[in-house]
């Protein structure tokens, strides 16, 4: 399947690929989206766990100092082409084709924001500024995991600069 992408993805092949009878994958998944949606659903749940995790495993005293956190995480991570950025451009693709995968994929996106604004800005904050947290990271996050290995600036002059900008967005 890893040959053929999600355009080759058939019950009869994952049948065969895990062994099993057709009849039993059937039991599970009435179709290949199905399928996909599946796959889909159950890594952003490991991708929304481990942000979580992440955060909980780090207090900081100041905005600043949380928000940094998250850019500094966000553009080392950015810095490589790992297994998430290359599963979250096969889902971004599919997405494009399949309805159901978008409304997963918008819905893992809705919930990472709300995870890092809430790790970033503490109760206190008016919903006019976790907006534009929200609106300012995430779309950077994704675009920097992209594009990050091109950018003519080191890490920690991009990381302060953002970090400048989110703060300034923030009021804080």
């Amino acid at each position: 399947m890893t040959d053929t992408g999600d355009a080759g993805l058939t019950l009869r092949k994952l049948a065969d690929c895990a062994g099993m009878r057709l009849s039993n994958v059937q039991y599970y998944f009435n179709s290949r989206d199905d399928v996909l949606a599946a796959m889909v659903g159950r890594y952003f749940e490991e991708c929304s766990a481990n942000l979580v995790h992440m955060t909980d495993r780090h207090q900081f005293g100041t905005t600043r100092e949380r928000i940094k956190f998250l850019v500094s995480v966000g553009l080392s991570h950015g810095q490589e082409v790992s297994d998430m950025c290359r599963a979250f451009r096969e889902i971004w693709a599919i997405s494009s084709r399949n309805k159901e995968i978008d409304l997963r994929l918008m819905d893992y996106y809705s919930q990472f924001s709300k995870v890092v604004v809430d790790f970033a800005l503490p109760d206190g904050f008016d919903t006019a500024a976790r907006d534009r947290l929200r609106a300012l990271l995430v779309p950077y996050f994704e675009g920097y995991s992209i594009t990050a290995r091109s950018l003519p600036m080191p890490v920690e002059d991009t990381a302060e600069m953002i970090t400048d900008l989110a703060v300034s967005v923030t009021n804080a």
